[in-house]
């Protein structure tokens, strides 16, 4: 008798006709919590920080944004690593995602100090559309009216 009031007090009725014995208890559902709430978050965090497809990512991104609209593949693969890795030369805590070691290779590899590259026509940022047309009318020193 004491066997079936454990097993019956494990068991999870989601209708008359459907239980289950032993179901998983992750998170309350009956009662959220801000604490199941930041669990969550963190998880999530946790699991794109950790996605393979991340640190090129966001290596690309940063390239794009600080130093060549058109980076090589070389320059990503060692802003990745650097990403991956959480160090670059000194920088870094060699924690994966450290953005000290992840800006420190964007701004510090030869890539981005080549005074060669300076002179090349396809090296460079390209700027967007509007941005263009907004230096071109501040430019004309064109006011509204």
């Amino acid at each position: 008798s004491s066997s079936s009031t454990s097993s019956s007090q494990n068991n999870a009725s989601l209708s008359p006709t459907y239980s289950f014995r032993n179901p998983p208890m992750m998170l309350s559902f009956m009662e959220r919590t801000v604490r199941d709430a930041q669990y969550e978050v963190d998880a999530i965090i946790d699991h794109l920080i950790d996605h393979p497809n991340t640190p090129p990512f966001v290596a690309y991104r940063l390239i794009q944004r600080f130093v060549s609209s058109n980076p090589s593949p070389r320059y990503i693969e060692v802003v990745a690593q650097a990403f991956k890795t959480g160090t670059y030369l000194s920088f870094g805590t060699g924690k994966r995602g450290d953005l000290e070691a992840t800006i420190a290779a964007v701004l510090l590899d030869r890539e981005a100090r080549s005074m060669t590259l300076l002179h090349d026509p396809l090296h460079g940022q390209l700027r967007e559309p509007l941005i263009k047309l907004i230096h071109f009318m501040r430019a004309m020193e064109y006011e509204p009216k």
